[in-house]
């Protein structure tokens, strides 16, 4: 059987590919997008965003209703930082496709030197013919620092 490898990397647009004849499983390895990290704060640094989950599936099979039908990708970008000063904005969330997107990071706080949060990254995620196969969730954001704190590390989940 010949192997047909596709890489694919964030664009920020679905991808896609047409599921030749003869395909009888497929091997799948995802990263989420990373969170973006928090800002700092006179009192220290933001918490780092954490790095985007790992998803490895082998030997999906693929049944014959699935040959010459759409595989979409989904590629989680990462989360943008947050930014500091009083009232700054939270990092942007990590794009995916509609759900599977990142969230925002939280707004600093009113103070002159607040640290807002980084946002979370996006989820990278595979449909074929329209039905979720599998999905790698983004890292979490880090958190701002505040006046007399530091921010903590966000943090990666998949469940």
């Amino acid at each position: 059987m010949v192997a047909i490898v596709k890489t694919f990397n964030y664009t920020g647009t679905l991808q896609q590919a047409t599921i030749p004849p003869g395909t009888a499983s497929v091997d799948v390895y995802l990263w989420g997008g990373a969170g973006g990290g928090g800002s700092s704060d006179a009192g220290g640094p933001g918490g780092s965003g954490a790095a985007g989950h790992h998803v490895k599936k082998t030997a999906l099979s693929i049944s014959a209703a699935q040959i010459n039908t759409t595989l979409e990708v989904a590629v989680g970008g990462g989360g943008g930082g947050g930014s500091s000063g009083g009232g700054a904005p939270g990092g942007s969330n990590g794009k995916s496709k509609t759900g599977f997107s990142g969230g925002r990071g939280g707004n600093a706080g009113p103070r002159p030197y607040s640290g807002s949060g980084g946002g979370a990254g996006g989820a990278t995620v595979i449909h074929i013919d329209g039905t979720e196969i599998v999905t790698a969730g983004g890292g979490g954001g880090g958190a701002g620092a505040g006046a007399g704190s530091n921010g903590t590390a966000g943090i990666n989940t998949n469940s």
